[in-house]
């Protein structure tokens, strides 16, 4: 398998973002070899480093960001700019994950950490040949709420129904960010 070749499989498998051991995997070589193939993809502009020992076929951040850092989806404001509910293009896609909070400044994106309990309301997403974890609607507000952000829900044709249901988990898994959203839900979703 050359360069390109193993660049053209992995567009095929629609992951976008690889680490030595997947390319190794896709490539059925050894991880070493995955690097030197790694390293070339770079050098030729087929690819782009993200981190070390990280590789990307994409500069879209929103791609890079659920596929970078596992598990994770977009939320917040990036969700709903991604479902169409926004206009305004996020100057910093925002993920949740069940991992440390963290910032990756150059690529402008943020991790928000949440506990395993409350990592749920998000879908696969197809986006330019490949995927991205994005929340759906009410599971974006009900993040921003937990985040202690103020959601302008007024416009979004939110589920009621479904944010009373994803309302619940908060109650006995959120501490006092998750009171927080049950009361907001109970405030909203009468």
């Amino acid at each position: 398998m050359n360069g390109r070749s193993m660049r053209d499989e992995a567009l095929r498998s629609g992951r976008l973002v690889f680490d030595y051991g997947q390319l190794a995997t896709l490539g059925g070589m050894p991880r070493g070899h995955a690097k030197v193939y790694a390293s070339r993809l770079v050098r030729k502009g087929l690819a782009a480093k993200v981190a070390n020992g990280i590789i990307t076929f994409t500069e879209d951040p929103f791609l890079v960001a659920t596929q970078l850092v596992e598990p994770s989806y977009v939320s917040l404001n990036s969700a709903l700019y991604l479902r169409g509910s926004v206009t305004q293009v996020p100057s910093v896609v925002e993920c949740v994950t069940t991992r440390t909070s963290t910032t990756i400044g150059w690529a402008k994106i943020s991790y928000h950490r949440i506990v395993p309990p409350l990592m749920f309301g998000y879908e696969r997403v197809a986006r330019y040949g490949g995927y991205l974890f994005a929340a759906t609607k009410e599971k974006a507000v009900l993040d921003m709420v937990y985040y202690g952000m103020t959601p302008r829900t007024e416009e979004l044709d939110l589920d009621e129904g479904k944010l009373r249901r994803m309302g619940r988990p908060y109650h006995t898994s959120g501490g006092q960010r998750g009171r927080r959203v049950v009361k907001w839900v109970k405030q909203r979703a009468q």
